[in-house]
């Protein structure tokens, strides 16, 4: 079974010398697989300036309304490419699988029928 991934937004750092165009977003990436879910953050630079995307520039007022979370989330991941999207969702992936391995279970001797260990003879003192 493969995980649903579902991407927020973390942090944003933003220039306030360039009407606080964003330069870089932190993002989680949650991963659910029956009752587990794991996550990972990674970074993505943005480099650039809002003269540079012209048109596509969006304020940092409508980035931060909830719309907002999905055009950061878009543009993280054209800026991580399919690569580094699938490598990320893989190791969140890797982090359920590890959850749902089975554990091991540890029987104590105490727990058993063993016949019990014989007793050790101190070491006597040394002067």
């Amino acid at each position: 079974m493969a995980a649903t991934f579902t991407y927020k937004v973390r942090s944003l750092k933003a220039d306030p010398n360039d009407d606080n165009y964003i330069n870089e977003a932190t993002i989680e990436i949650f991963g659910t697989e029956d009752s587990i879910t794991k996550s990972i953050t990674a970074q993505c630079i943005f480099d650039g300036n809002k003269a540079g995307v012209g048109s596509d520039f969006k304020s940092i007022d409508d980035l931060k309304k909830k719309e907002g979370e999905a055009v950061i989330v878009e543009w993280v991941k054209a800026g991580w490419t399919d690569y580094k999207v699938k490598k990320l969702e893989h190791n969140v992936q890797r982090a359920i699988d590890d959850a749902k391995a089975p554990t091991v279970t540890l029987i104590s001797a105490e727990d058993t029928s063993y016949d019990p260990a014989p007793p050790v003879t101190p070491t006597p003192p040394t002067e």
